[in-house]
């Protein structure tokens, strides 16, 4: 073995158009050379299409679920903005002279109902919400 080693180290690549020596080494054909370089392109095709198929299902998914994020932001937005509402109108409610705490619930109760009659309670002064609250009532 360590023979067939230092043997092929010893030998010279053929001058082109001299035939070669038995044993000694050919010169690649060029040929199979470009054959193995589109082989191996192939591959490289194949799996650079395979990962941007990857990045395009990837990115419809990452889509999807911003898509969904944003919906549940919005959602979760305007639950916080009617609770901000609804705490405001109670703190207004409280401020108003002369009605007893179930005046004010039955009256809070019938202006949550209907949000263009808490936009109208906000406009108003405290002592004009008063003859309103009790209508209400």
């Amino acid at each position: 073995m360590l023979h067939e080693k230092i043997h092929r180290c010893d030998l010279k690549p053929p001058t082109p158009g001299a035939p070669a020596a038995p044993g000694a080494f050919a010169a690649p054909n060029f040929s199979s050379i470009e054959r193995n370089k589109r082989k191996k392109g192939s591959k490289s095709e194949e799996v650079i299409d395979i990962v941007t198929e990857s990045m395009r299902d990837m990115k419809g998914a990452y889509q999807e679920h911003t898509a969904i994020l944003v919906d549940m932001v919005s959602y979760f937005k305007h639950e916080k903005e009617g609770i901000e509402r609804r705490i405001k109108l109670m703190a207004l409610l409280r401020d108003v002279l002369g009605l007893s705490v179930d005046d004010r619930m039955k009256a809070s109760l019938s202006i949550i109902r209907d949000n263009s009659l808490i936009d109208m309670v906000f406009q108003l002064q405290l002592e004009e919400l008063l003859p309103l609250l009790k209508k209400l009532i």
